[in-house]
């Protein structure tokens, strides 16, 4: 008869698998070995799988093992959300301003404005979030941000939500390649390159997939990532192309060849605000300055 796995053998199985023996995980964990055998013992035991095989010492999973750890990892994703968001509220006091950004907003377009907002303000103190666009919308309706910065324009009475800045997506290659010639890439062009893609159901993804489909053409993707700056990182290497939004190119712009892409795919920077929590002057004034940098930045 299968038991359902207390936490302590769900903590102690991810630490073996983290660390790769008992003592490692023992030492993590700041237990005994003994307890961290026994724990793992019970868990096989309870769910009647064999979740490890012995390889020369090493504790190594088998396949019900690493399915098992992929959700366990989840789940241990979700406590660490927990544990920032406490403290960020821990820290939410007066004169700290909070604010949740996706990453490639993060690397450009904030720096530019906290170059003179921060320093306009020293006595603030700035709790900076980047994370993926869900993150930051779940984060919104708890209160846990001031402002957050995104592409992604969410829906639901409890957003205020401000169209910042529009901005058309570029194409992304290494200095040397073919494209350096171009002055525009289009859709066509791509058809025999190794295209470096966003996921599938990422807005500009799915806007790049239409252009394909309205030329009767495939997209060739052979990678796939979820951060555009690791398109920029691998086009620059050489090991492919990317359309991507021109915020994080310009990131990139000593490293790369950067096109304009055709057919336009509009790319719109928000502001959002929570509805739940009342905006302060502080986020107000953060407001304005990002539509001003947003209007002197390179990527205009």
């Amino acid at each position: 008869m299968t038991r359902p796995l207390t936490f302590q053998q769900i903590e102690a199985f991810r630490a073996v698998v983290l660390s790769g023996t008992t003592v490692a995980a023992a030492n993590m964990l700041h237990t005994t070995q003994p307890t961290v055998s026994r724990l793992i013992g019970q868990a096989q035991s309870g769910t009647g799988l064999k979740l490890f095989v012995n390889d020369r010492g090493r504790l190594k999973l088998t396949r019900e093992g690493r399915q098992l750890f992929e959700t366990v990892q989840l789940s241990f994703q979700g406590f660490e959300r927990i544990e920032q968001a406490v403290a960020a509220l821990r820290e939410s006091g007066a004169g700290v301003f909070r604010i949740a950004c996706t990453p490639s907003l993060g690397q450009s377009v904030l720096p530019v404005v906290l170059d003179r907002f921060a320093r306009e303000r020293p006595h603030v103190r700035f709790n900076v979030q980047t994370l993926g666009s869900r993150q930051i919308e779940e984060g919104l309706r708890l209160g846990y941000y001031d402002v957050a910065m995104t592409n992604k324009e969410y829906e639901g009475a409890e957003f205020e939500v401000n169209a910042v800045h529009y901005a058309d997506a570029v194409c992304v290659s290494a200095l040397n390649h073919p494209f350096s010639k171009l002055r525009v890439v289009k859709v066509a062009d791509l058809e025999d390159q190794v295209l470096i893609s966003l996921p599938r159901g990422d807005a500009l993804e799915l806007a790049l997939q239409k252009a394909f489909a309205a030329k009767k053409r495939q997209p060739p993707t052979a990678i796939e990532t979820i951060y555009s700056s690791t398109i920029c990182s691998l086009a620059a290497q050489g090991l492919g192309v990317g359309v991507i939004n021109p915020y994080m190119a310009s990131v990139f712009k000593d490293r790369l060849c950067i096109r304009p892409f055709s057919p336009q795919l509009c790319i719109t920077t928000y502001a959002v605000f929570s509805r739940f929590s009342p905006a302060s002057e502080l986020a107000a004034d953060f407001f304005e300055e990002l539509k001003q940098a947003c209007k002197k930045a390179e990527w205009e």
